[in-house]
């Protein structure tokens, strides 16, 4: 969802809108029932987001061992939905058998918030997993100004990155893509700039000490168009057959990065 320049992915907004609708439907019960909610809800719900987050990073233990405090960015996306489910089930349960809030005013709320959050995100996965839209016969440029074809990236597993250098998030995840890049020779990485002049592109990659390959640039922004990208950072995943596998909105971290090649490399 883009506001204006910016851009809310999808889990951070389904997120978003299955604390709001949590929050009405304690409302409602509140106003019915006269039952203060907020605080034995509100604990269930964080518990159950803790959890899933951790269910994340313990599947993705070998990488968040290098960088452990990369398992507090909570701003990225990563999280295990069944786990967290459980677990707000659980904390919720804990505060009825202590027989403060009875089940039929806490957990409708509980459920609430985790049908939201779980349904829309099942269907935003299958809609995003069900698209083979293909590689586009593109004509960019690159930093001299020389003409390249997008189509030309076809053949193996591609990675297209639609960043700019005002974009805070994009900057955040650049040197995760610069080390997928060098440790992934089989896969291909293009870093479409947007509408930005190559003079202001060198003087960031010169001051980041970032040596990136395929620099390219989108002057007139037709990747985003093309492929619905509603803000930036995006990152577009082909599979060697030209076809788009996945696509990301905001900020990659390293495991989902190494979850996506694996993907693309096996479709």
């Amino acid at each position: 969802m883009a506001l204006g320049p910016f851009a809310l992915s999808l889990p951070r907004l389904f997120l978003l809108l299955g604390l709001l609708a949590a929050w009405l439907t304690a409302w409602v019960l509140q106003r019915r029932t006269g039952a203060n909610l907020e605080k034995p809800l509100w604990c269930s719900l964080l518990v159950g987001v803790i959890i899933a987050r951790l269910g994340f990073v313990v599947q993705h233990l070998a990488e968040y061992s290098l960088r452990p405090w990369e398992a507090l960015y909570f701003w990225q996306a990563g999280y295990e939905p069944l786990p967290g489910a459980m677990a707000a089930l659980v904390t919720a349960a804990l505060f009825v058998m202590a027989r403060r809030h009875p089940p039929q005013r806490l957990f409708p709320p509980v459920l609430v918030a985790l049908l939201v959050w779980g349904g829309l995100s099942h269907v935003a996965g299958a809609l995003n997993s069900a698209t083979e839209k293909p590689l586009p016969d593109m004509q960019l440029q690159d930093l001299a100004g020389r003409p390249q074809n997008l189509a030309d990236f076809a053949g193996k597993p591609l990675v297209v990155n639609l960043w700019a250098t005002w974009c805070p998030p994009c900057r955040r995840e650049m040197p995760v893509l610069q080390a997928a890049q060098q440790a992934e020779p089989g896969t291909a990485f293009v870093f479409l700039n947007q509408a930005e002049s190559p003079d202001t592109i060198r003087r960031y990659l010169a001051a980041e000490q970032l040596q990136l390959r395929n620099v390219l640039l989108d002057i007139s922004g037709q990747m985003p168009r093309d492929f619905h990208a509603p803000g930036l950072p995006t990152t577009l995943f082909f599979n060697a057959e030209g076809l788009l596998v996945a696509t990301h909105l905001g900020e990659i971290s390293r495991p989902l990065l190494n979850d996506y090649l694996q993907k693309i490399a096996t479709e």
